[in-house]
């Protein structure tokens, strides 16, 4: 059901469609379909998980570019928690110390982005199931985290999915992605940098770096 009042996204945001994920008192998760133009037909999806803190604060978010990203995405937390054994830990991922990473696997990476979905078996000396999903940007030599979004179980992750899908498969963004596959594809044999750039241009949200 789509939440009764706006969720607390940037003011120069302008919300299609929105539904929460939970909320209480102190923390609010929603998916959020929004326009930066509201007279663009363009659109994203968005998970958000705020604090109320004085107000609401936004503590992750995680940006659902295109349809295609999302299904790719989906793909990758569905096996880290149904086989983990198949995706094998990356130590070079740049998570914090404080969690142990059980399997990792790269969405893509260029020389400024780099986006990885991890399942984790502890946090500090607890031990734990949860698959998040990072976005990093390389920012003066180091890795610095711009997008996060945790997934505390798989049973929470399919009841999650459904909300996420539920706001992602209506509306003017699968009409959009859908007249722009109906132009057809290019011909001819893509280069390596070129598919980088299409990966990129498929995940990355114009809000990414903020």
């Amino acid at each position: 059901m789509a939440s009764e009042s706006r969720p607390p996204v940037h003011e120069s945001l302008h919300v299609a469609n929105s539904s929460d994920i939970y909320r209480n008192d102190d923390w609010w998760k929603a998916v959020v379909r929004y326009k930066f133009d509201r007279s663009d037909n363009y659109e994203e999806t968005a998970v958000y998980l705020w604090n109320n803190d004085d107000g609401w604060t936004r503590k992750n978010k995680y940006v659902i570019k295109t349809i295609d990203a999302w299904e790719t995405d989906k793909a990758i937390v569905d096996r880290l928690f149904s086989d983990p054994s198949s995706v094998m830990p990356d130590n070079a991922l740049p998570v914090s110390d404080y969690y142990e990473v059980a399997a990792g696997e790269t969405v893509f990476r260029s020389d400024d982005w780099w986006k990885a979905i991890v399942k984790i078996s502890k946090k500090g000396s607890y031990e734990t199931e949860e698959a998040m999903i990072y976005l990093w940007q390389e920012t003066d030599g180091d890795w610095r985290r711009r997008q996060k979004y945790t997934i505390k179980s798989q049973e929470r992750w399919q009841e999650e999915a459904e909300v996420v899908e539920s706001i992602l498969y209506t509306g003017t963004q699968r009409d959009e992605e859908e007249n722009n596959a109906s132009g057809g594809a290019k011909t001819g044999r893509p280069d390596e940098f070129g598919q980088l750039n299409r990966e990129l241009e498929k995940h990355l949200s114009e809000e990414s770096v903020e």
